[in-house]
């Protein structure tokens, strides 16, 4: 058998935190949960973690640089604003599709009630996400892309909750098409709001 490195079962760990997250939500949260969807032992999960506030620190990490990290990367490449801007939706979305416990960790009750310095990271991170898009609207208001009247945050605030919005509308199974379906449209009809 071949041993892993110490990054990749931590990636595997959170993954599955991620897997719990989404199928019962943070509450259910638990080092035995975890270890049962990693397919790994309690033991193992507290040789990477010391414990369930580590993880969820982990967890921030995580979101933080597969959404806003991703974010940054991409509006700091060499394209036109309104592909950006796209890009920068799409890519979120598909986080969003192949990891549901994302949106449901960032909004839960239980994380920002009960782990205050996560919460404060997510705070940050999901202030740093808006000022990205903000600036890639601005970029698109200035290149005559976007509507000269449009609010930079505002319009990426409404992006956001767009994402937001349809995630929870899945997450809750009120929504009857795949979620990249239905942003597709989503999409399509906020383009013609702000361009």
């Amino acid at each position: 058998m071949i041993k892993k490195s110490t990054r990749i079962r931590k990636e595997e760990i959170v993954q599955a935190a991620l897997e719990v997250v989404s199928s019962k939500g943070v509450r259910a949260l638990t080092i035995a949960a975890i270890a049962e969807s990693a397919g790994m032992s309690e033991a193992n999960i507290y040789r990477h973690f010391s414990g369930k506030d580590e993880l969820y620190s982990a967890l921030a990490d995580f979101i933080g640089s597969s959404v806003m990290g991703n974010a940054a990367t991409i509006a700091a490449g060499g394209r036109k604003p309104l592909e950006k801007l796209e890009t920068i939706f799409f890519s979120h979305i598909k986080i969003i599709a192949e990891n549901p416990g994302v949106p449901r960790f960032i909004f839960s009750e239980d994380v920002f009630l009960g782990h205050p310095d996560v919460a404060k990271s997510l705070t940050l991170r999901i202030g740093s996400y808006v000022e990205t898009v903000s600036g890639v609207i601005a970029a698109g208001v200035r290149e005559g892309e976007l509507k000269p009247d449009i609010l930079p945050r505002e319009t990426a605030l409404t992006m956001l909750g767009m994402i937001q919005f349809t995630a929870l509308r899945q997450t809750i199974g009120v929504l009857n098409s795949d979620i990249t379906v239905e942003s597709r449209k989503l999409w399509t009809n906020f383009l013609k709001l702000i361009s």
